[in-house]
């Protein structure tokens, strides 16, 4: 509080001293290039807002020269001095006395006890912000003076507002803020303000260390909780760090005070921040590297010119400056000098840059996550912007949509950045044309270009002080996307002035050959500068070759004039003259003979690499070639390569090409003749080799994992292990094995080596070492493409069906193995499907894992993935390779996802106005059609996914299917105005006028094989046919269905049309004669998919079960193996057909569909009796019925209670119904009991009454009092007396025999009264609350008995009380049973844990030992109580997932050790069992086996298909590593 009255009270006195200043200094101001900042979503203590810093942009300067006289800038040495120590003492005089008045002011509703502490607070606290203040005040003065420091006077600015506007301050970190004042004030010192121009480096380092000390302090208490919750000791980690900070800043001052600069690193403290951000995609060596800066004093003018765009004001001022040029101009060099200039001097930016070398690594696809991890590193308030990003939307980290990128983790974070530090925001793209083909780099220059995923009429608005600098080589592509775009400035390399040029170049090679000067002189190096023709790689190549010494004779000065007379030559001709030239120096014609084979292997084994790599991992490869003859050594090969590779004398540095070019010329036969190079040529030796480096390389446990409980992310040095542990060879060749192999055309050696590796271990092994590298995701590609590969080899079907299956494995088990390496072996293996291949490999090798004894999975299951959609799916298509699923959707949009991952690939597609009926690909996958409810059919871009033309217009109402002809040429759509239109896709024109004949609206169209037959499916019941280039129908109408048809497709043979109805049929037809095969396909039920087999019209497998609402649209991948579904419940569903085709379908088990709502025990505890919201009671071992139920004395009656206002008996031996139903109720009964004497029936209901019913005349009266809903009923054991629980949060007790209210009601509960129970002796009522308590009461005198039994954490549905009234036993909301003692009310046990949604209703069994639970997750427990009060304590309790007690886990105590209280030991909502310490005891994949397990103390489950394990044997914990052990 005192720190926010000093914040204010100070803000309007500043606003008046700059205002005053200001005015001074009117003529210098320069205006803010950023705009309003867009919607943020930060708090006003996270991101304080900038109010003296807005003049604060970056500066004008050039890197390494004076500033000319005509910059209009004025030079430090004209500092007013005297000004500036006036406002200096100014800012501080009479602060304190302000602070304290306005300060006890606002609190003279205080104590007077609390007058002192607030004195003492000011005391402590107000010297320390003195100098931040007295700093604010001037800080616009000094940026006029110094205006080359405004970035870093504005990160001072926001680090002091920081500092200022924090209300609570700790004592911890008082030491700190000391710290941070003497910077300020050393900051304004006169002899340290004159230094800033010369020393701007440092001041940048202290103004961005300052910004993170200070950001330390505004979020102490964050990193005090994420310290906690790692189990750091807070104190020590507080000292440790403030010291740390401390010595920074000390030595940053220092070096300020002698102007000698070292090299110290800005400490970052991002604790709590690096635990959001883990999992971001990065593309590693992808950023700055200052090595490729530009020679000193080169390259001025242009350095110049860009740094005076990054730092324009003015309005409309281009937003991205695209820098291109041929090979070898000196972009890179540019672009890292404006990079490293900019982020040293304290500016918010980043540096990505392409490679081709690197294009396996899809960099493309990573550069929004991977910049914004780079702004992150710039500012804390980025950073917390972009954690924050990510913590909400998880899928952020990973997603390859480009705009989704962009928008989220760039716009959004730093437009909360902008707030506080207003300096333009740099991001520099290098080298975009080296990022593959035209399709890899398409979106990101639709992005740069201003066009949104959506449609041509729509721009990305790329924030104005946003600036990207881009270079490329002019690329077709490139050139085409960007160059009418009005907010991108172009320069060419290529039409920079050739003198400048030549004098840069010139320059450059006096640098280089700096040592030669006794040779060469300024004339030698102006003929070269001459010659290269603006190449500065021609002028480093040239450099280089002049001082080799390869060839004996050949002194510097022959070298020199060899170049020189060489034959004139332009650009790119001039750098393969030179490639030549050194390579024939260090090759001689008449050595090529022997040396050349040699050359090209290596050079192609380098080039045909998927990422660059070191030489001994070259080496280590190169071993394993099948038929390599290794009797030379590569460095002799590779050494004398200095000039064109970079790696040449170190071990670890990758090799690769110095320059892009050098690969476009060994790879260009027609460029380098004799020393062309075919890559393609080694990929059969990769391929081989990958193979078998893994052979040697793998094994089990490969990092030394001690303890299985933690994830991979809480592994101590986890990072540094993997490289360690894994070669780079070995790293290599687990992720790219695949890619090679698939390069390569079908070879039967390779094939074995391929069908070993799916033999062994080995296959696992690979499996945990991409894991732990993070790579486990590219499995899933190489898996593919293997399939691929051995597609068409009937002998290797076992290799393709091991590839397949470890597939499904993959996509089921990633995200566990990813997330703890050893539940590879600990939750994957063992809960594998049965039948699948990984376990009936590999599950026997591993015997001390979990081992499932009942409810094992037998088959993967037939759903593959669920994609979550905002809308209703109202239509799906897969495109022609498989790879993607267009759907049309409700809200009037179309979603393209990728097949593989489940990803979104784009924004929604926007455009039509109205629901999306209908959506297809064309044949080559290059187009997307869609028919609308705006009457319209639209034409998209499928890469682009941009609306191409205008809609098609010519239907008069909603067009409900489209269709493509196979050559492409031609759209069909039908439409509920009758009538089918074929168009032309290219002009969008109608064919001819639209075919007439159904009688309704057209509800599908599709086009047969050959293009020649359009076929429709009406409203009308009909189906017709007609010829696509007449119009004309041909022949009469197909009739049959009894419904509408829905659907219509044509058989790949052409001859048999298959229509689907509403009258729930499938016909199949002849297209030639009209008449249908066979009878009518039936068996749909309800939100439902259907395989048949289109010959024998027989139903293939089970329905694909899982759609909770309608199906509305199915289609099939081309390649068969999947079926893809969409639904009126939001979701897109992908189905495996193998699964459907090949495997046994198994029947599914009978059981409740909704939620079980009540259960009852029979008296000689037999049976157990349950009622359910699928309006059916069952009796386990007996028949169904309907309702809510209770159980009579005897056992023999069973009455229930439904919504349907109905109350029936029945008989629990026959199951049928005894008598008509009991009508009277006017609402849903919610309650019923049974008199002992079987005589009387009691119900409750939702009108608020109670009804007393007399079973055999059916007679009724009703029995009012209760102002709310009546939840319960009960009926004392004597018979004569009625007690009801309400919402009205009373009870009441009823006298039978009178009909009256016995007492007045019973009031203590605060909230609705769900349950009531009368004990066997008739003198206690037991109830449960919403109020979450339970509470006993006195039958007799309507008196609470004691406290409120407390424990469960929300509503107590139901209770029941044991047949000896010693316990009582109650559900809950909290998915909870707990049994109580009567006499003590204390819980006798931990609550019972294993329903995963509510628990409704409880039953005791006669004899005390079992209690049943009915649950909303649709299913029954049993309990074995006596198990449960010996062996669930509260401090220890048995983890057994099993009927069986031997198989509860042993040392259990490891992996509880510490927590204070056990918690559910069920698996979450993600499916680990976890302590409440966080440690991870093993996986339960939910999505095979739905949740449905057997928990601790658990006798059985209903439906009897429960997961029961056997943990007897797990080796957990440190001990996980003895899984293999026997």
């Amino acid at each position: 509080m005192i720190t926010v009255v000093l914040s204010l009270a100070f803000g309007e006195w500043v606003s008046w001293t700059t205002h005053g200043v200001t005015k001074r200094f009117a003529s210098s101001a320069r205006q803010s290039p950023n705009p309003e900042p867009t919607a943020a979503s930060s708090s006003p203590q996270d991101i304080p807002p900038v109010q003296s810093n807005k003049d604060l942009t970056a500066p004008t300067l050039e890197p390494h020269h004076q500033q000319s006289s005509n910059s209009g800038i004025i030079e430090a040495e004209h500092l007013d001095q005297k000004f500036v120590n006036e406002r200096i003492a100014n800012a501080t005089k009479g602060l304190t006395g302000i602070s304290q008045v306005q300060t006890i002011a606002q609190n003279t509703s205080s104590a007077a006890s609390n007058l002192q502490s607030v004195s003492d607070a000011i005391d402590k606290f107000t010297a320390f912000l003195k100098p931040l203040k007295a700093f604010n005040s001037v800080a616009n003065e000094i940026a006029n003076v110094h205006p080359y420091a405004k970035v870093a006077l504005s990160i001072f600015t926001c680090a002091s507002k920081m500092i200022l506007d924090q209300a609570d301050r700790d004592d911890a970190v008082s030491s700190l803020l000391s710290k941070i004042s003497e910077v300020y004030t050393f900051i304004t010192e006169e002899e340290e303000l004159t230094k800033i121009q010369s020393m701007l480096a440092i001041y940048g380092k202290i103004a961005k260390q300052t910004l993170e000390c200070a950001d330390f302090i505004g979020h102490y208490s964050e990193t005090k909780s994420a310290w906690m919750r790692l189990g750091k000791h807070v104190f020590d980690e507080t000292d440790a760090t403030i010291q740390n900070y401390n010595n920074v800043l000390d030595s940053l001052m220092q070096q300020f005070r002698d102007r000698a600069a070292r090299d110290t690193v800005v400490i970052v403290h991002n604790i709590a921040e690096s635990l959001d951000l883990i999992g971001m995609e990065y593309a590693t060596g992808a950023g700055l590297n200052p090595s490729k800066c530009c020679l000193p004093n080169t390259r001025l003018d242009l350095l110049k010119d860009i740094q005076n765009w990054i730092s324009s004001t003015e309005e409309g001022a281009p937003r991205v400056l695209w820098l291109s040029g041929t090979a070898g101009k000196g972009k890179s060099a540019v672009a890292h000098t404006i990079a490293n200039w900019y982020i040293t001097h304290g500016g918010l930016g980043a540096c990505f840059c392409f490679d081709r070398t690197r294009q396996a690594d899809c960099r493309q696809d990573k550069i929004f996550t991977t910049i914004a991890s780079e702004l992150a590193d710039c500012s804390p308030i980025m950073r917390r912007a972009l954690a924050q990003a990510v913590r909400d939307h998880n899928g952020l980290k990973r997603t390859p949509d480009i705009t989704k990128q962009w928008q989220e983790l760039i716009v959004g974070p730093t437009s909360i950045a902008s707030k506080a530090i207003a300096a333009p925001i740099l991001i520099v793209i290098e080298a975009l044309d080296e990022s593959g083909e035209a399709n890899s780099r398409e979106q990101i220059l639709r992005l740069l270009a201003g066009k949104l995923n959506t449609s041509t009429s729509q721009l990305v608005e790329i924030p104005a002080n946003f600036r990207i600098l881009l270079t490329s080589r002019p690329l077709e592509d490139i050139n085409n996307t960007l160059h009418a775009a009005p907010h991108i400035h172009h320069v060419s390399l290529d039409d920079v002035s050739p003198v400048s040029t030549e004098l840069d170049i010139q320059l450059y090679i006096s640098h280089k050959l700096e040592d030669l000067r006794h040779v060469f002189n300024d004339a030698h190096f102006k003929a070269l500068a001459l010659k290269s023709d603006g190449l500065f790689e021609w002028a480093r190549l040239t450099c280089e070759y002049i001082k080799g010494t390869n060839r004996v004779g050949m002194d510097p000065k022959g070298r020199f004039n060899a170049v020189v007379a060489g034959v004139s030559a332009k650009g790119t001709r001039l750098l393969d003259d030179m490639y030549k030239r050194v390579l024939a120096d260090i090759m001689p014609e008449d050595e090529r003979e022997e040396g050349m084979p040699i050359f090209r292997s290596v050079m192609g084994q380098i080039l045909a690499s998927l990422e660059p790599l070191p030489m001994p991992a070259l080496t280590t490869i190169r071993l394993h070639f099948p038929e390599e003859t290794c009797d030379y050594k590569m460095d002799r090969v590779i050494g004398p390569l200095g000039s064109l590779l970079t790696g040449t004398s170190d071990s670890h540095t990758p090799i690769r090409p110095l320059h892009a070019s050098f690969y476009d010329f060994l790879t260009d036969e027609s460029r380098s003749h004799d020393f062309f190079v075919e890559a393609s040529l080694v990929q059969n030796d990769l391929a081989f080799a990958s193979l078998r480096v893994m052979e040697g390389g793998l094994r089990f446990n490969i990092c030394s994992l001690e303890n299985s409980y933690l994830p991979n992310s809480s592994v101590p040095g986890l990072e540094k292990r993997v490289k360690d542990s894994i070669s780079t060879e070995l790293s290599y060749s687990c992720r790219f094995w695949g890619t090679h192999v698939k390069a390569m055309s079908f070879e039967s050696s390779l094939a074995k080596e391929v069908e070993a590796f799916f033999d062994g271990e080995r296959l696992l092994w690979w499996l945990e070492a991409l894991a732990l590298m993070k790579s486990l995701g590219g499995s899933v590609m190489t898996l593919s493409y293997i399939v691929d590969w051995f597609s068409g080899h009937a002998e290797f079907t076992h290799v393709s069906d091991a590839s397949r299956d470890t597939l499904r494995f993959v996509r089921t088990f990633a995200a566990t193995i990813l997330r703890s390496t050893p539940h590879l072996y600990l939750s994957a293996l063992p809960f594998a499907p049965t039948q699948s291949r990984m376990y009936r490999k590999f599950a026997s090798k591993f015997p001390r894992t979990p081992r499932v004894v009942a409810g094992h999975v037998e088959n993967w299951p037939q759903m593959e993935k669920i994609l979550h959609v905002n809308s209703i799916v109202l239509s799906v298509a897969v495109s022609p390779d498989g790879k993607r699923i267009a759907c049309g959707l409700l809200d009037g949009t179309i979603q393209v996802w990728d097949m593989e991952t489940g990803e979104a690939l784009c924004a929604p597609l926007q455009g039509h106005t109205s629901r999306v009926m209908s959506v297809a690909f064309s044949p080559d996958g290059h187009r997307i059609v869609s028919g609308s409810g705006d009457n319209t059919v639209r034409v998209w871009d499928a890469k682009t996914v941009e609306a191409l033309g205008s809609p098609l217009r010519g239907h008069t109402g909603s067009v409900l299917s489209v269709a493509i002809s196979p050559d492409g040429k031609r759209i069909v759509s039908g439409s509920d105005d009758k009538t089918i239109q074929v168009w032309d896709m290219e002009t969008g024109e109608a064919f001819g006028p639209p075919l007439q004949g159904h009688t309704s609206e057209v509800r599908s169209v599709t086009i047969s094989p050959d293009g020649k037959r359009i076929v429709s499916g009406s409203q009308d019941n009909t189906i017709r046919v007609w010829g696509m280039e007449t119009g004309t129908a041909l022949g009469t109408p197909l009739e049959g269905h009894d419904g509408p048809v829905l659907s219509v497709t044509i058989l790949p043979d052409g001859k048999r049309i298959v229509s689907g109805s509403s009258d729930q049929t499938i016909r199949v037809w002849d297209m030639e004669t009209g008449e249908a095969f066979c009878v009518p396909l039936k068996g749909h039920t309800h939100n439902t998919i259907q395989v048949w087999d289109a010959k024998t019209g027989e139903a293939v497998g089970s329905p694909l079960q899982g759609h909770t609402n309608r199906v509305w649209s199915v289609a099939i991948s081309p390649d068969g193996k999947r079926i893809v579904s969409g639904s009126f419940d939001k979701t897109v569903r992908v189905w495996d057909a193998d699964t459907i085709m090949n495997k046994a379908s198994v029947a599914a088990l009978e059981s409740h569909t909704p939620s079980v709502n009540a259960v009852a025990i029979s008296p000689d505890g037999r049976s157990i009796v349950s009622g359910s919201d699928d309006t059916t009671v069952r009796v386990v071992g007996y028949r169904d019925w309907e309702g809510i139920i209770a159980i009579s004395l005897d056992g023999k009656g069973i009455v229930s209670g439904s919504a349907d206002e109905s109350i029936r008996m029945w008989n629990a031996e026959t199951g049928e119904a005894s008598g008509v139903s009991l009508q009277g109720h006017t609402d849903s009964v919610r309650s019923v009991a049974i008199s002992p004497d079987r005589h009387c029936i009691v119900s409750g209901s939702d009108v608020k009454t109670i009804r007393v019913w007399h079973i055999e005349t059916g007679k009724t009266y009703a029995l009012s009092g209760h102002s709310g809903w009546v939840r319960s009923v009960a009926i004392s054991s004597d018979g004569n007396r009625i007690v009801s629980g309400s919402f009205d949060r009373t009870i009441q007790v009823w006298d039978m025999g009178t009909r009256k209210a016995s007492s007045a009601p019973l009031q203590g509960h605060t909230d609705g009264v769900l349950s009531v129970a009368i004990s066997p002796d008739a003198c206690r009522i037991v109830s449960g609350s919403r109020d979450t308590t339970i509470r006993l009461w006195d039958m007799g005198t309507g008196e609470l008995l004691g406290a409120p039994l407390k424990g469960h954490t929300h509503c107590v549905n139901t209770v029941a009380i044991s047949s000896d009234g010693n316990r009582i036993v109650s559900g809950s909301d909290d998915q909870t049973v707990q049994v109580w003692d009567m006499k003590t009310g204390k819980a006798v046990c931990a609550p019972f844990r294993g329903h995963t949604a509510p628990v409704l209703s409880v039953a005791i069994s006669p004899d005390g030992k079992r209690i049943v639970s009915g649950s909303y997750d649709k299913t029954i427990r049993v309990w074995d109580l006596e198990f449960l009060i010996q062996h669930q304590s509260f401090e220890a309790p048995t983890i057994c997932f099993s009927s069986n007690p031997t198989h509860a886990l042993q040392f259990a105590s490891s992996f509880l050790h510490g927590s204070e209280t056990p918690g559910p030991l069920g698996p979450n909502e993600e499916g680990w069992i976890v302590c409440p310490e966080g440690r991870l005891l093993l996986w339960i994949p939910l999505a095979l086996y739905s949740g449905l397990m057997y928990s601790p103390g658990t006798m059985l489950v209903i439906p009897n298909n429960a997961l029961q394990l056997d943990l007897s044997r797990v080796a957990h914990g440190t001990l996980w590593h003895k899984c293999r052990e026997q």
